[in-house]
């Protein structure tokens, strides 16, 4: 058997002080008897498929093959609530072992489903396409380093989180932003990256940001960037496209091999970064700021980095606890309850939630331009930076009432100052819990998955035009009340021309018929959207098919015939446009 255990995990010709080596993660094989082996194989399973495992010991080590039931079934929970669990379970140490893990898997034709972290949660998280798949998961490689310090050029690889980034840079050159999202420092880089994730950072599109990969295809053999299969890396890692035809893009979103390491190239840290707040008071407002925001966006595309739009429910869940006893089963907070929540809590109809980036001496020029850009109606943006949001904590000890809400809406504009600025924060993940009526403190281990929360992300995009966005609104909120889902509703910019929306569908998956109710809605939120000409960015492996069954030819025959040509034997996640789950 292998020993890979003294295996130097600093990539050769590196500078060890560059690089961070993998961080063993936590181990899930529990005390047993020597018969009681994780590696051992289940008794319903084939003979490929107890061959491929003996292999795979052999491979990379016994203590590497989990097959224990009750490990897997924690292992593969999922807040859309899949059923399916895998088969097996793989956890290579080194990225190196992952092109024998695959020659295997064609070898002995049992499929694989690779994850990186398995934190995609409301998509996935780390259960497989399939049922009895076997899951590759790559979450104990992390390594990371400066492939060029002064270009910001890092390379790493999948089990490498934001908050592994945040740290490496902050210790070796923090000159460098880490792209970051809300889902907090456990969540993937690459994983978010090939999944076309964003933030709030000014590397808003994080596959943008991403400039080579390398890559194991179904036959076990490797897959380099151009540039760097020319030798020329410090070119293919500051240039993104090559030459000759673009194919990282096939496994963005796609099952065509899996990914064991990228560069990406950062976002050098503005001088100054600050959030700005405006209130909407109905829906009419909601149509004129859209149509502002293309203005905006476009002329000042080098300051304005991001924009949220939220509706009064969707702050409710980040500011208040979910009235469990005055709401019915199967219903949502009537409309009349929802306007007395959000008095008492100073929420408006609509708040708009924006963050400027640029250099100190323009913040003050950017905040007259931009509040000349808005509508007159939408009255004057409130601005916190640092400096702003300290005072304002300090002055809470002379305010006498009300110092709880004001308190927690501090700590909300801190927590988005932070992933603006680069600092991994959690601050969409608690809304995984709100229907329990009690969120998780700041520092509590959280998982949504393995805690029993529902959640089905429904991620449209949005045309930046008023009327559409007000029609695509009237649509989720209709669709949403009529399933008993509380529709909350995000509209973020990723352009002066387009916004991605992001309403989380959330239920109680232990209740009976809650997750066919969730199910419901969001295949009826899809239906809608497309009716409106507003698809998902972004899917998970429950709702491939209904969007995927009536689509034209061309685009996705394209895509079933480089996949026949690269896996014919469906090896890499079968039936399934993705490989990733952050």
């Amino acid at each position: 058997m292998t020993n890979n255990t003294n295996r130097s995990p600093v990539h050769p010709g590196t500078d060890p002080q560059d690089s961070i080596a993998p961080v063993e993660t936590e181990r899930v094989d529990v005390a047993r008897r020597p018969e009681e082996s994780s590696a051992a194989p289940c008794a319903n399973m084939g003979e490929s498929t107890r061959n491929a495992l003996e292999a795979w010991g052999y491979a990379i080590g016994s203590d590497r093959v989990i097959t224990d039931r009750e490990i897997l079934e924690r292992h593969g929970r999922s807040a859309i609530d899949s059923r399916h669990r895998a088969g097996a379970l793989l956890r290579p140490r080194f990225a190196d072992e992952v092109a024998e893990i695959v020659r295997i898997a064609a070898r002995f034709q049992v499929p694989v489903h690779p994850i990186s972290t398995g934190r995609n949660w409301g998509y996935g998280a780390a259960s497989p396409s399939v049922e009895g798949g076997v899951v590759l998961d790559l979450s104990s490689l992390q390594a990371v380093r400066f492939v060029d310090r002064d270009l910001g050029l890092v390379e790493v690889e999948p089990g490498v989180t934001q908050g592994m980034l945040y740290q490496f840079l902050l210790t070796q050159d923090d000159r460098w932003m880490t792209p970051v999202h809300g889902g907090g420092p456990d969540c993937s880089i690459l994983g978010n990256a090939l999944e076309r994730g964003y933030g709030l950072t000014p590397t808003a599109d994080h596959f943008a940001a991403l400039t080579s990969i390398e890559a194991v295809l179904a036959d076990g053999s490797n897959y380099r960037s151009a540039f760097h299969a020319l030798d020329a890396p410090l070119i293919g890692s500051a240039h993104r496209w090559g030459i000759g035809p673009y194919v990282e893009g096939l496994f963005s979103q796609g099952n065509f091999g899996v990914v064991t390491k990228a560069t990406f190239a950062l976002q050098r840290r503005p001088q100054h970064t600050e959030a700005f707040f405006i209130r909407l008071k109905d829906d009419t407002a909601l149509e004129a700021m859209v149509e502002s925001l293309r203005t905006v966006l476009s002329s000042l595309s080098a300051s304005v980095t991001g924009v949220n739009l939220m509706n009064d429910r969707r702050v409710l869940s980040m500011s208040r606890p979910y009235p469990i006893d005055d709401v019915p089963e199967g219903a949502v907070i009537s409309d009349q309850q929802c306007a007395a929540m959000t008095r008492e809590a100073g929420i408006s109809r609509w708040t708009l939630a924006g963050i400027l980036h640029c250099p100190s001496r323009m913040r003050r020029p950017v905040r007259r331009e931009l509040r000349r850009l808005l509508p007159p109606q939408s009255g004057t943006p409130i601005h916190f930076n640092r400096r702003r949001l300290s005072a304002a904590n300090s002055l809470l000890r002379f305010l006498p009432f009300r110092v709880g809400g004001i308190a927690g809406q501090l700590r909300s504009i801190d927590a988005l100052i932070d992933l603006a600025d680069g600092s991994p924060r959690r601050v969409a993940l608690p809304l995984a819990y709100w229907l329990r009526g009690k969120s998780p403190t700041a520092i509590q281990p959280i998982n949504p998955a393995h805690d029993g929360c529902g959640l089905i992300w429904y991620s449209p995009l949005v045309p930046m035009k008023g009327e559409i966005a007000r029609s695509y609104v009237d649509m989720v909120d209709r669709v949403c009340k009529a399933h008993g889902i509380e529709p909350l509703i995000t509209l973020t910019s990723l352009s002066d021309r387009l916004m991605d929306s992001t309403v989380p569908i959330l239920f109680r998956p232990e209740k009976p018929g809650e997750s066919q109710r969730a199910q419901a809605c969001y295949e009826a939120l899809l239906a809608g959207g497309r009716e409106l000409g507003c698809l998902p960015y972004r899917l998970s492996h429950q709702s491939t098919g209904p969007l995927l069954a009536d689509a034209s030819p061309g685009h996705f025959d394209v895509i079933t015939k480089l996949r026949q040509s690269l896996d014919p034997n469906n090896i890499i996640s079968p039936g399934h446009l993705r490989i990733s789950a952050y």
